[in-house]
């Protein structure tokens, strides 16, 4: 598993025990010193994991057996499952781990995934990391199925369009780029049918009411050719009205 941003324990000890040598800490059991490695982590899910990630809390003071609780949001719906509420030490240990557990990896497609996990500040380090945001997705393999045409009503007119499966999950699709350079849209198809996020950033930064996103309704495909009903293009400030998008699919794509 490949974890990114992470700083390497020695590095972040050395950073605990100079501030608490300035700051005037004095070690002991209750001042664990411990940090995050990083304030993110990203994890890349594969099959080779077991079906869990594994978070990490450093501590500089290794002194004694410890247990740091820590507050976990979840906002996984549930998906992910932590082994346990507490990073415990033992006696001489720098580093504790909290496994978070989820279903079959097949059942995953290319939606990101993400925990916030939090320390009490008491038993941080002055130059530690209290929080850390953990995100997870199921690594993916890009395969071209070919070229469509994409229509929107927010720009009012059609453009080639790429499209893209995975090896690892064939009813999960990409459309690259699609409103904005680097923003992709993805949907499923299951049973024939388009499956949509509920909303999603479109890519386009309106200049005077910034972020757009949309806001999906039905959608269906007929005669090779989806359609997806926008029910708002919407901003922090209100919405723009509905529209509708659609894709027509390479010939011969069958799904």
């Amino acid at each position: 598993m490949k974890k990114i941003i992470f700083l390497s324990f020695a590095v972040v000890a050395l950073l605990c025990m100079n501030a608490c040598d300035r700051e005037g800490v004095i070690y002991t059991p209750d001042n664990a010193c411990v940090s995050f490695p990083s304030d993110v982590a990203v994890f890349e899910m594969v099959k080779e994991d077991g079906n869990k990630v594994t978070v990490q809390l450093n501590r500089g003071n290794t002194k004694g057996s410890v247990s740091i609780p820590v507050t976990i949001e979840d906002k996984t719906g549930g998906v992910f499952k932590p082994s346990k509420s507490s990073f415990d030490f033992a006696d001489g240990e720098g580093v504790a781990y909290i496994d978070f557990t989820y279903p079959d990896i097949n059942a995953f497609g290319g939606e990101t995934y993400s925990v916030v996990l939090s320390v009490d500040e008491s038993n941080v380090s002055p130059s530690g990391i209290s929080e850390m945001t953990v995100k997870a997705n199921r690594k993916l393999t890009r395969v071209k199925v070919g070229t469509g045409i994409y229509y929107s009503d927010w720009y009012e007119e059609e453009w080639p369009q790429d499209i893209y499966t995975t090896v690892e999950a064939p009813d999960y699709f990409i459309l690259p780029n699609c409103w904005v350079k680097g923003t992709d849209f993805t949907f499923t198809i299951k049973n024939g049918q388009p499956v949509w996020p509920a909303s999603f950033f479109s890519g386009y930064v309106h200049s005077s009411y910034g972020n757009v996103y949309i806001y999906t309704g039905d959608s269906y495909i007929e005669d090779g050719v989806m359609y997806l009903q926008v029910t708002g293009y919407r901003v922090s400030a209100g919405s723009f009205g509905s529209g509708m998008e659609y894709f027509v699919f390479p010939e011969g794509m069958k799904f």
